[in-house]
């Protein structure tokens, strides 16, 4: 900072106060936004009413304060890349701000000028404070969102606040950094050639928006000028920039204001005036999955932002807000950055030739041969499986999961059904069979290709959407078989309680047992009786997920054909009671309630999680802790993070895991409840289901509830289920970890979790020959190669949807210019944006509007699975 070292300041300028729309209203005078203000106000749009606190206010005040020297020691005290000295500086700083005093001469301006915008005999207006710095809002650096609005602010006291407030703002640690990264001097005072850094503020008469959002005049995801982009939302806009709801997205033809697309966003809350400030409430069912925007507006806010965009002679991001009906301007700046080859030079193109290393052909028992309408896709499956596999989860996956569909499809007796592949590796990953069951319901029910597209969630283009139509008499002809296996399926909801009873019975015997004692042999006998316990309950678990999927899609075709709201079925079956995984959050948070009560938190806070747990053991105060967690560990221990993978220890092998949890709700204090949390859903789903009880007829209400009983029932169900099936796997994981721990013992493997590293077979081989070396295996070995497999697929990002040739999908619809991580290459290094074309890698998409474009730099911290996240 060039700041001289007495800190002094000559004020040049006691000009406090402008019109917004005066013309002296430069970037000098009045900031970045008051200046764009200004002009927009002078040009006749639509811009509130109100006036501009200049940089001179802002200098008298640090003068009067004798700020200036002490900004500049501690400014000079924190370097730009150490954020705790930049928080620290910028802390102190504001300290001083708020302790200063308004000069005389500026609250006076102030309040005369407040004072103008009262209506004759009227209270003093609600106002929007908005800072506005000189080094905002270029055309190469924009600085949104680094210094402070207030709004709704009402009376004297509270403007003049809020306004030193604003001043204060300039010194935000994010600020600060900022103007360093941009090159831009942080000085008081003009010295040499550089310009001085200060700020101004805009005061405007509040609009209380009924709809608020942003504008970009072009499109900031493909930067195509021909189309305007429109994010809305309900309230004020502060929960659009906040980043508070998801908005809607609207893309409108510039030239006509014809609206070419609308993503409705699950807008539920929004922002609106209290009695100081705003608050954030809930946005009304019925609301939340409503356009905000009509064309008419989205038109209307089109031909604004082109004669805006025209104006300032470039593309503009508008901040905008309705109310009553019209449409107010509440601030423009320049788009700074938009997609392009020239923004990424180093982009190249890669392909599927690369080498994975180490040893990645690890055999599975029951693969299959491929069919032609084969189409792989992690959509469902990757929600509890989204990591790469290790070899020994993968080796028995595919039987038990061949098994468990053909027992779904059994009343079909289709030979094809014996030759279908329901699920493979590729990517390290498990994919699922979508094109198979979309192939089955096709053939065998006679349901068209738009039916399973929209209940299939893979994301495909429009060359590749199914073929055919619906075939009626192939429907009906099938409807008596499909009305018969309904029915029967509630026996096999009973089987599925009773097998519920079963698991338990067994499981306690397992407990009970000393493996200690079994021969390896014996041991992978006790494996093979659970194994095929395993694959009756996926079985069941397969017939249950079947049955809660087909009466939840019809709950969703009701309440969109008898209501209109086809969003709310998600409502009508969350915060349900007797759902075993739901009592998990709740228990561990007040385990951490009571161990914060007992004064025992900074245990869990100062230690590592074994050490943590090994102290608490130990403490007098601590047994009722030790008692509730060896109830949650009794009733949950054979789960864990996920719980799919078998390398992955249950909470009742590595107890310490749940100790991280607890001292993650710990650090959280109360920003995390998961009590409050259950309730809240508990509440949505009472009110969804008042709300179409009070929209339906007695005896569509009579069908409602036959219908809401049943899918609430299944969903429970099935939700349960895997509690059992994670209970009943976990004997095969403590045979895996006592084989483990015994050949480590034996020498034939270095660490215990190397076992997973090996396959099924393997493991058979050896059990059989006894040895390792008698089986003609080296098992080190292939463990090392197997482990740099595994890890390789961490760093590449898979494609979401594979052919029949193994090939990845491409999407040539897909929006251009969304984030594209590479497939394959090096792992951690391409990121590219643009979209699935010819030629170009595919992968997952990241879809949205980012919040400005550039680099960011700072620590990346890459997190593999929740264990880790607290770390």
């Amino acid at each position: 900072m060039d700041v001289p070292p007495d800190g002094s300041l000559e004020i040049l300028d006691e000009h406090f106060i402008l019109s917004l729309d005066s013309p002296e209203a430069t970037l000098e005078v009045a900031g970045g936004k008051g200046a764009c203000l200004s002009r927009l106000a002078r040009a006749g749009f639509p811009v509130p009413t109100g006036f501009l606190i200049t940089t001179a206010a802002y200098g008298a005040f640090v003068q009067a304060n004798g700020l200036a020297g002490q900004i500049v020691e501690l400014g000079r005290s924190a370097p730009a890349d150490d954020p705790t000295s930049l928080e620290d500086a910028s802390q102190a700083i504001r300290q001083l701000f708020d302790q200063g005093v308004i000069p005389q001469a500026v609250a006076t301006a102030i309040r005369q000028a407040y004072g103008d915008l009262c209506p004759a005999g009227h209270d003093y207006p609600p106002v929007a404070v908005r800072s506005s710095a000189t080094a905002e809002d270029l055309p190469g650096a924009s600085f949104a969102g680094q210094q402070e609005t207030y709004l709704n602010v009402r009376g004297e006291e509270a403007l003049l606040e809020a306004v030193k407030r604003c001043w204060s703002s300039l010194w935000t640690a994010r600020a600060m950094a900022y103007r360093a990264r941009q090159g831009i001097a942080s000085a008081l005072v003009p010295s040499g050639a550089e310009a001085a850094i200060s700020l101004a503020v805009v005061v405007q008469l509040m609009v209380s928006a009924e709809a608020a959002g942003v504008l970009f005049t072009v499109n900031p995801l493909t930067g195509d000028r021909d189309e305007a982009v429109i994010n809305a939302a309900w309230g004020l806009g502060e929960a659009v920039v906040g980043g508070r709801v998801t908005p809607d997205m609207v893309v409108v033809d510039k030239a006509t204001g014809r609206v070419k697309s609308v993503e409705v966003g699950d807008k539920a809350v929004m922002m609106v005036p209290a009695a100081e400030g705003t608050v954030e409430v809930p946005v009304a069912l019925q609301q939340r999955q409503q356009p905000v925007l009509t064309s008419e507006q989205a038109a209307e806010l089109t031909h604004l932002g082109r004669e805006i965009e025209a104006h300032f002679g470039g593309p503009q991001d508008v901040e905008w807000a309705i109310a009553g009906g019209r449409a107010y301007i509440l601030q423009a700046r320049p788009v700074t950055a938009l997609p392009g080859d020239a923004l990424f030079p180093d982009r190249r193109e890669v392909g599927p030739e690369t080498a994975v290393p180490g040893d990645d052909d690890w055999p599975a028992l029951g693969e299959r041969p491929a069919q032609p309408f084969d189409l792989w896709t992690q959509s469902h499956v990757g929600e509890a499986l989204p990591h790469p596999m290790s070899p020994l989860t993968w080796s028995g996956t595919p039987i038990a999961v061949n098994k468990s569909f053909r027992y779904l499809l059994r009343g079909f007796d289709a030979p094809y059904l014996d030759d279908i592949q329901w699920v493979k590796r590729f990517y390290g990953r498990i994919y699922a069979n979508e094109g198979a069951v979309a192939y089955v319901l096709s053939q065998e029910y006679g349901l068209p290709g738009s039916f399973l597209d929209a209940a299939f969630g893979s994301r495909r283009s429009s060359d590749r959407q199914r073929e055919g139509g619906f075939r009626p008499f192939r429907f009906l002809c099938r409807l008596p078989g499909l009305l018969r296996a309904t029915v029967g399926r509630q026996g096999a909801e009973r089987g599925s309680e009773a097998l519920f009873t079963q698991i338990d019975r067994w499981f306690a015997d397992f407990t009970e047992q000393s493996l200690d004692r079994l021969s390896d042999r014996a041991l992978w006998a006790e494996w093979a009786v659970w194994m095929e316990r395993f694959t009756q309950a996926l079985c069941l678990s397969a017939e249950l997920a079947g049955s809660a999927f087909m009466v939840f899609a019809m709950l969703e075709w009701l309440m969109a054909r008898w209501c209109g709201r086809k969003d709310l079925a998600p409502d009508l079956v969350t915060g349900l009671s007797g759902v075993y995984a739901a009592e998990m959050g709740p228990a561990l948070w007040q385990m951490a309630q009571v161990l914060h009560d007992l004064g025992l938190a900074s245990i869990l806070l100062d230690h590592s999680p074994k050490a943590a747990l090994a102290q608490l053991r130990k403490t007098p105060d601590a047994p009722p802790v030790i008692q509730m967690l060896d109830a949650f560990l009794e009733r949950h221990g054979h789960r864990c993070p996920n719980e799919m993978e078998w390398l992955h220890p249950r909470w009742a092998e590595a107890p310490e895991q749940v100790i991280e949890v607890l001292a993650s709700y710990l650090q959280a204090g109360d920003r995390v409840n998961p009590v409050q949390a259950e309730a809240r859903q508990r509440r949505r789903r009472e009110e969804a289901v008042a709300w179409v009880e009070a929209h339906l007829g007695p005896i569509r209400r009579a069908i409602f509830w036959r219908i809401l009983a049943r899918v609430q029932h299944l969903v429970r169900l099935r939700d349960n289920q895997k509690h059992y099936l994670m209970k009943v796997a976990f004997p095969l994981c403590r045979v895996y970890r006592m084989l483990g721990q015994r050949w480590v013992g034996r020498g034939w493997l270095k660490q215990p979790d190397d076992v997973f590293f090996l396959t099924i077979p393997d493991i058979e081989a050896v059990v059989k020959a006894d040895d390792p070396t008698a089986a003609s295996m080296d098992l080190p070995a292939l463990v090392v190669e197997r482990r740099r497999a595994y890890g390789y697929w961490f760093d590449i990002v898979p494609p979401e949807v594979i052919g029949p040739d193994g090939q990845p999908v491409v999407d040539r619809t897909a929006a251009p210019s969304t984030w594209l991580p590479s497939a394959y290459g090096e792992p951690g290094r391409t990121a590219v944006l643009g979209t699935d074309r010819e030629g170009e890698p595919p992968g997952a998409v990241l879809r949205g509007i980012p919040a400005s474009g550039g680099q960011v730099r700072g620590t990346a911290r890459i997190i593999r699975n929740p264990r880790e996240a607290t770390r």
